[in-house]
């Protein structure tokens, strides 16, 4: 974990993160109200997840948005994260919960980092449990709405100490 974040500094993925800023002439939101805001986004695109619905999960995501799934090239722009979705099909989630570790608010911009866990069936495969921890970059759209820009996923071998179980 600590090689990776050290990476994330290192190739200016973090700085890229926090360039994000209010827009100008648009009142801030206050920091405690902003991180409510997005924690009942992140629950509400936690049981869009738990649909397998490819139009609902992706319909969280900005128009630029990227998602960095490992062991797999960056997927880059909503249609692209919808047809990634769509490409399981049958697959039926049993658990899929994302626990914050801290949010961050910087204007209209903020970190979601946390633990993730689910378990995942996929037809003629045996049940997959997944755990690590990711890191979520939302941002306020002009409506008011919070989208993910960015969305970094960071399995952890079974048994960590640092992977969450429900």
């Amino acid at each position: 974990m600590r090689r990776y974040v050290a990476w994330l500094h290192r190739s200016g993925t973090i700085a890229g993160l926090l360039s994000c800023t209010a827009a100008p002439g648009r009142p801030s939101t206050d920091e405690a109200t902003a991180r409510a805001e997005v924690a009942a986004a992140m629950q509400r695109y936690q049981s869009a997840a738990r649909s397998v619905n490819a139009d609902s999960v992706s319909a969280f995501y900005t128009i630029t948005a990227t998602l960095f799934e490992p062991g797999i090239p960056p997927i880059q722009t909503r249609d692209s994260i919808r047809a990634f979705m769509g490409s399981f099909p049958g697959v039926r989630v049993e658990i899929a919960t994302a626990t914050a570790d801290t949010i961050e608010v910087h204007g209209e911009m903020a970190l979601y980092w946390g633990s993730y866990f689910e378990k995942l069936e996929f037809p003629g495969q045996p049940v997959s449990e997944q755990h690590g921890k990711f890191v979520a970059q939302w941002v306020r759209q002009a409506d008011g709405d919070w989208l993910i820009q960015r969305l970094y996923r960071i399995p952890l071998p079974a048994g960590s100490p640092l992977a969450m179980t429900p």
